[in-house]
Formats: structure tokens, sequence, C-alpha cells
């Protein structure tokens, strides 16, 4: 509900604040005259400016709010803490400037040229600076850091404003007849210069979280300061200590030795792998009664692994850029922080999760009956396999090979 009206007063401000771009001077050359906005102008962009700056200020607290109860600022809280006002800002800035070129219209002299172009100077500084500072440190910051960019876009709106009186007041002249007609579409411009703005910040935060959740694995890793290729075995790898812990990045200078007991395959459903939570479904039928697999027979002999499940993960290791995470029962490869393999050792068998070439995937499964498509990532191009020593060493190597390729060329 939080999220849901935040994202509400912002589209509603966004669209108040584009308002404030438009001269009022006189309606009717859109549809008709409208004297009580004409002629109180001043008096409703200042309400719109008062609006905008109760949203922000309500926001900052619930951004504060978030950062001391969970240590981090929602996208939606920071968006609804810096926007209104700021957009505030950038409206004045137009319509400041427009005011100013419609003024070197009527006066060519130097002064008027500076001035205009100080205006527009003054605007595109203040969008490419001084917003993109609030955004990008706005989450970053402590609770008095916000507090501080507030008071700060607070002074800022208030200069504009006065800026914006006085040049209305003072250097225009015959504002009623001053032409606005294409004024009209910063409505639209900023709505779409808003939706801009959600992807990409969205599209950057994510990948910022995700950089600096690996950074802050392999830092806890680098102040463990285990002696260099030192071998952690499986109850260290897949039981770390830190408290509530259940996944780590192992750095390549660690030595991954498994220790799985061997397992019956045959009283076991063909399960699906799950890959990561950013990749899986929300729901996985696969492994019910009604799947075709579950009346797949499984083998029942077992040949000797070649490769072992610690020569593949030894292997897929030196691969370059590689980043190996640990989990409880499984590893994840990474390249580009995109999982491209998952290994699962049973033992006397193991299991493999791959992303593939979706043809090529088709030609494995039909020539070897352990190999299928891995229905619990929303993906389709993923397939598991179950080695049990029935797969050519040079398969294995090539599936893994092909599965790196997708993402490192």
């Amino acid at each position: 509900m939080k999220k849901f009206l935040g994202n509400l007063l912002l589209l509603i401000s966004v669209l108040l604040v584009s308002l404030v771009a438009v001269p009022w001077n006189n309606f009717a050359q859109w549809y008709q005259a409208i004297p009580l906005l004409t002629d109180n102008e001043i008096m409703f962009k200042g309400a719109i400016g008062g609006f905008a700056l109760i949203v922000s200020l309500i926001y900052l607290f619930v951004s504060n709010s978030e950062y001391k109860n969970y240590g981090h600022v929602k996208n939606t809280s920071r968006n609804a803490a810096v926007l209104p006002l700021y957009g505030f800002i950038l409206a004045l800035n137009a319509y400041t400037a427009y005011l100013s070129y419609y003024v070197y219209l009527l006066d060519t002299s130097i002064t008027a040229r500076l001035l205009t172009v100080g205006l527009f100077a003054a605007g595109l500084l203040n969008l490419l600076v001084f917003g993109m500072m609030l955004i990008s440190t706005f989450k970053k910051t402590s609770n008095g850091g916000r507090v501080l960019r507030f008071i700060f876009l607070l002074q800022l709106a208030g200069f504009a404003g006065a800026v914006t009186f006085w040049y209305k007041t003072y250097k225009v002249v015959n504002y009623a007849s001053m032409s606005a007609r294409y004024m009209i579409l910063a409505v639209p411009l900023f709505l779409v210069l808003y939706i801009v703005f959600l992807i990409v910040t969205r599209t950057k935060d994510k990948q910022k979280e995700e950089e600096e959740l690996l950074e802050n694995e392999i830092n806890e890793i680098k102040t463990e300061k285990r002696p260099r290729g030192k071998k952690v075995d499986s109850s260290e790898q897949y039981q770390p200590k830190a408290e509530g812990r259940k996944t780590m990045i192992v750095s390549k200078e660690q030595t991954i030795v498994s220790g799985q007991n061997n397992i019956d395959p045959t009283n076991i459903v063909y399960e699906d792998v799950e890959v990561d939570p950013e990749f899986a479904k929300t729901s996985n039928q696969s492994n019910q009664a009604n799947s075709i697999e579950y009346y797949i027979e499984k083998p029942k002999m077992f040949k000797p692994l070649d490769p072992t499940f610690d020569e593949l993960v030894s292997y897929v290791r030196e691969l370059p850029q590689v980043v190996t995470k640990l989990d409880d029962d499984r590893i994840t490869f990474y390249v580009d922080r995109k999982p491209f393999l998952v290994l699962m050792n049973f033992g006397n068998y193991y299991r493999m999760a791959f992303k593939y070439d979706l043809e090529q995937g088709i030609r494995l499964i039909i020539k070897y009956p352990t190999i299928s498509k891995n229905k619990s990532t929303r993906d389709e191009l993923w397939f598991k396999a179950n080695n049990y020593g029935d797969i050519p060493k040079e398969v294995v190597y090539s599936i893994v090979k092909s599965a790196y390729n997708n993402y490192s060329v």
C-alpha cells in the first residue's frame, strides 16, 4: 500500500509540476480563456510548489525510517523524497528560460542575451549535476545526510522561485500577449522523462545491488585470511560461520573439495534445479507424478565418473572471470553477474543445470536419456543432466564451455 501511494503521489506531482513550466498568460491559445487561473497564476503555482514540498518532506521521513529499521532505502521512497521538489525546480527553470527567450525576442541587447544563456545554463546545471548527485547518493548516505540534501534542495527551490518572480514581474512586458502555444508540450515531456528516469534508475540500482552483494561476500572471504591454496572441506563450504548466511562467494585461491555420500537415483524423482532466485519461476509442477519425467527409468548401474565432480569444478573455476558461489547443496557459477552453470554432487553421480542453445540442447536430449529441460527457470534455454558416468567426458566439457560462452562472448 505504501509503495502504491508513493507511486501515485509521484505521478500526480510530475503532472502538477509540469504545469509550472507552462505560462498561464492566455488559455485561449489552447482551448478557452480561464481568468481564474490567469489572474492567480503565481498563487496556484506556489500551491503546486507547496504540494511538492509536502510530498518530498513526508517521504524524507519515510526514507529515514526505512534506513533506521532496515538499513536501506527503497527506490519508491527515494524517488518520492527527491523528484517532486526537484521537478518543481526544473519546471521553474524551464518557465523562466522561456520568459527570458521572449524578452530576448523583444530586446536583442548583450544583457538580454547573457541573461538568456545564463538561465539555460543554470537549468542544465541543475539537471546534470545537482539532480544526479541527489539521486545517486540519497540511498547511500546517512539520515543526517538526507536531511542536509533536502535542506539544500529547499534552498534551491526558494532561489529558483525568487528568480522566476523577479523576472516575470520586472523584466517581462505584455505578458498577456506572449505566445506560449507549444509550451503545453512540457506536460507530456515531463511525463516521458519521468518514465525514462524510472527505467534507467531501476536498471542501475539493480546492477549496483548485485555488484555490492558480490563485492561484500568477496571482501568477507578476504578478511578471513586463509592461507593460499588451503583446502575447504564440505562442512566449511556449505555451512559458513556467519549466522544466518546460506551462501558464500569462493575466491579462485581456495580449493573446493566435495564430500557427498552416494545416493540411489532410482528412489529420487528427476527434480529440476533451482538456478537462482532472480531466474526462477514462481511455481514448478514438473516434480509431480503427472510429469512425464516421473516415469523415465533411472539408470541402475554406475560407471566411473570422468570427469569427477571435483575435476569438473576445478575446470569451470579456471575459466576467465568466473565467480563461484557455494550454497547449501549446490555450486553456482557466474560470469558477468549471470549464472550459466549449477552443479550438485550426489557422490556416485552429479547433476548439472546449464544454459544452452535450444537446438543443440534438443539434440543432447535425443541422444542422452539423462538430459532434459530444466523447468524451474523462466528462461527456456536451461537444461539439466544427471551424469552417472554414461555421458562422455568430451560432451561434459563441451556443455560447460558452450554454457560459459553464452555470456562471455
